[in-house]
């Protein structure tokens, strides 16, 4: 296998080849690797090559960890089937000899519980860059039909759909100029989404998606007021849809259905096949299995994997008291997969 750098001319093509993918997803195109640039990670962008075409593809962030040396990572890994170890056996190998300054390889795969997991270590504390990536969320299957979608989730999860515009909410489309509203859903929030740490990070993610006509903002306005948003990601066949967050007066949890709904038909409209929804939450959300079942998804896990790639400054990193991350307990030793 080899790594073949792809020059800027090819953007269109690696996200072509990215969006066919089986294993593609949004956040391993062409743009969200530019967002990094700006902020002093360089993006690399590589074909996985064999027998003079390409397998897989590679968008890599290196980030420059000090004394340490680069930290590389792909976010939700290579575009590549993490069952297939002998290649990731191989890409480690040449990323040594590629990055020789680099002291680890950084990336979150989508995993499927049938296949063996990829050779590297599994990470039990806090992931060092961003955007977080969930250990766990809900795939959607999308049939190209969103009124035959729309029948298979479940009658409770219907009902809060259509039961929204009933009691005046709209769904509608945002632009660039309304992402301050959705900094402000932010807060109100049960938790911090998992495409970004900080509302800025979330803004620039946004905003440049939406350039790039790869997003789209749904927010679900009642009363002259927003009370939910949702983003979705659209990259070929895959697309992330990811609940923003609602207001905190609770009778309006519906428009959060209602928001999410337009997200997952805006993107099958795109042509995705699958929908993950990661982020989406209401209170008596009890589990992700329950929120796949009402949606008609199946849970999705993720793989924190760090791969070493030179053990010395490997593990300094491991043992710095507040950890590369810099919020907390460095995260225990990990474990060998």
């Amino acid at each position: 296998m080899l790594l073949r750098p792809v020059k800027a001319e090819e953007s269109e093509d690696f996200d072509h080849f990215v969006g066919q993918h089986v294993h593609g997803d949004p956040l391993q195109g062409w743009g969200f690797a530019d967002l990094q640039a700006g902020k002093g990670r360089m993006p690399h962008r590589f074909y996985l090559m064999e027998q003079g075409r390409p397998i897989g593809s590679l968008s890599l962030i290196a980030a420059d960890m000090g004394r340490l040396g680069l930290l590389l990572y792909a976010p939700r890994g290579p575009v590549l089937d993490p069952g297939q170890r002998i290649l990731w056996r191989h890409l480690t190998l040449e990323l040594r000899a590629r990055f020789p300054q680099a002291f680890a390889f950084f990336c979150a795969p989508r995993l499927d519980d049938r296949l063996p997991r990829p050779p590297g270590y599994l990470q039990r504390g806090t992931q060092p860059l961003l955007p977080r990536v969930p250990r766990a969320t809900v795939e959607v299957p999308l049939s190209g039909d969103p009124a035959l979608d729309f029948g298979r989730v479940q009658r409770r999860c219907r009902v809060r759909v259509r039961r929204a515009p009933a009691r005046g909410v709209k769904v509608r489309a945002a632009g660039t100029e309304e992402i301050g509203t959705l900094l402000g859903l932010w807060h109100g929030a049960g938790e911090a989404p998992s495409l970004a740490a900080t509302p800025a990070a979330l803004a620039d993610m946004v905003g440049a998606f939406l350039e790039r006509g790869q997003a789209r903002v749904f927010l679900a306005e009642s009363q002259g007021s927003v009370r939910a948003a949702t983003v979705a990601l659209s990259l070929g066949r895959h697309a992330l849809c990811q609940h923003l967050g609602q207001d905190g007066a609770g009778q309006y949890r519906q428009a959060a259905y209602a928001a999410q709904w337009a997200a997952i038909a805006w993107a099958e409209g795109q042509g995705a096949e699958r929908c993950d929804i990661t982020g989406f939450r209401t209170r008596d959300d009890a589990n992700l299995g329950d929120l796949a079942r009402r949606w008609g998804g199946v849970e999705r896990r993720y793989a924190l994997l760090e791969v070493p790639l030179r053990l010395g400054p490997y593990i300094g990193y491991r043992l710095l008291p507040t950890g590369a991350s810099g919020r907390g307990p460095a995260p225990a030793t990990a474990e060998a997969r």
